[in-house]
């Protein structure tokens, strides 16, 4: 029989060891499933996007980052033991200092009220695809094939939008991905990337309606949530996906070492 002062120190260690990390939920990537595609990669125009989870072997990996082409930036990400494939090849791939934020999509509030200056709807054919690589470029953000976006906007797996002004001049987008769709995910989860407004042109509100358009799009579909990867240091992006419920998880990035991505393994100043 435990006393009263032990069944108080029980209580308080149980507290202890269920306690995460201020910010951080207790949800880990999704585990690999025998009904999931296997080894799946997704050209995105500005490089290849790896679903680590689907492969069972970290050389299948590293052979896909090995064969990158000049120019593009290959990422992987919800890899399996990621310091592990790291110490297989590390003259060859580092850890993305960015973030994975998460928002669990039966946790979103509409807003009360929408922007009225401008609208948000899909991208439709090769001029929308310019404007919007016209912004990448202002932005910074490697550009996609024209080809490349207005193809893969035909399919399931890729769902393209963009913030059109009054004079219908695109200025802002974003690239949503269906898990789904693109490997029968178990978890049915979503992620968004390329969230570019252009600079010129801010209107306000624009980056926070492209993605709640992305989050309710996927909401409409039975998702069960919406990831995103930020730099460490963008507090400004921060902000904006914690205001829309977004939490960080922990699930890392991993990148090539190359002349794009250079100062993210040096620590050097931003290109």
């Amino acid at each position: 029989m435990l006393t009263m002062t032990q069944r108080t120190r029980v209580r308080h260690v149980k507290r202890s060891l269920s306690t995460t990390p201020s910010g951080w939920v207790e949800d880990m990537p999704p585990v690999i499933h025998r009904k999931m595609k296997r080894n799946v990669t997704l050209f995105c125009g500005w490089g290849r996007l790896i679903f680590g989870h689907t492969f069972s072997d970290h050389d299948r990996i590293i052979d896909i980052f090995a064969s990158e082409p000049e120019g593009k930036r290959d990422l992987a990400i919800y890899i399996k033991n990621h310091h592990v494939l790291l110490t297989k090849a590390p003259d060859l791939l580092f850890v993305d200092p960015s973030h994975t934020y998460r928002l669990w999509l039966h946790h979103y509030r509409m807003p009360k009220q929408r922007p009225s200056h401008f609208r948000i709807r899909l991208l439709q054919g090769e001029e929308d695809a310019r404007q919007v690589n016209a912004i990448y470029r202002k932005c910074g953000l490697i550009e996609s094939p024209v080809s490349t976006i207005v193809e893969n906007q035909k399919t399931p797996v890729f769902s393209y939008f963009v913030a059109e002004d009054a004079d219908g001049q695109i200025i802002g987008s974003i690239m949503g991905i269906d898990h789904k769709a693109a490997f029968n995910d178990p978890e049915k989860g979503a992620s968004f990337w390329c969230l570019a407004v252009d600079p010129d042109r801010r209107a306000r509100g624009v980056g926070r309606s492209l993605v709640r358009c992305v989050a309710e799009y996927y909401l409409a579909k039975g998702r069960e949530y919406l990831d995103l990867s930020v730099l460490h240091d963008n507090h400004r992006a921060i902000r904006l996906y914690r205001s829309l419920g977004f939490r960080r998880v922990p699930v890392y990035v991993v990148k090539r070492k190359n002349e794009i991505n250079r100062n993210f393994y040096t620590g050097g100043p931003k290109p």
